[in-house]
């Protein structure tokens, strides 16, 4: 297997889940709408809230799967594009079975796959190239996040090891100058 091969599959399966992920969301979010352009406006809003993050995830996996160059806008581009291809044949095979199962509305299935095509490969490669434009510049992360600041309480201080006199079992002192424990009761070091 050459390295391009070993790429394919690699944006093959980033793709498969930037895709199914867009997939997901958009008939979890979006349902049958009757007029167009309420149709429209909703595959707008789709694009941007669930396109554009499936082109952005698929972009994302890719980098983390592959050491990009100085490029990398331009892989996630790529990436989102493939993502947009992957998206277009599953809701192809979607959208041939709902013109199968539905014949009287074939035309409208049709019409709104292809409307819904476009907007994916607008907003599925422009999630991409973000993705790629994230990974080559630092952001600052928002101080709501930095948890470097939180206070900890530090911890007690241990237990001083305590002798007892072996004479009046009182508690005895140490005596660093001298490197010898004394008792203040018996007035002697032990």
């Amino acid at each position: 297997m050459s390295i391009r091969e070993g790429y394919l599959h690699d944006y093959l399966a980033a793709s498969f889940i930037g895709a199914a992920l867009g997939l997901i969301l958009t008939n979890t979010v979006g349902g049958a709408v009757g007029a167009w352009g309420i149709f429209v406006a909703m595959v707008v809003v789709l694009g941007i809230f669930l396109d554009l993050p499936a082109g952005f995830v698929a972009a994302y996996i890719n980098f983390r799967l592959h050491k990009m160059g100085s490029n990398a806008p331009m892989a996630g581009l790529s990436a989102g594009l493939f993502t947009a291809i992957v998206y277009t044949v599953m809701t192809l095979m979607i959208a041939i079975v709902a013109a199968i199962a539905i014949t009287q509305n074939a035309a409208a299935y049709f019409i709104a796959w292809i409307i819904e095509v476009v907007f994916a490969f607008i907003f599925m490669s422009l999630g991409g190239y973000l993705s790629g434009v994230f990974e080559t510049r630092t952001f600052a992360m928002p101080g709501i996040f930095n948890l470097s600041r939180v206070k900890t309480v530090p911890p007690p201080p241990p237990m001083p090891n305590v002798q007892s006199c072996p004479t009046c079992s009182s508690p005895m002192t140490y005596v660093e100058q001298y490197n010898r424990w004394y008792c203040n009761n018996c007035k002697k070091y032990a």
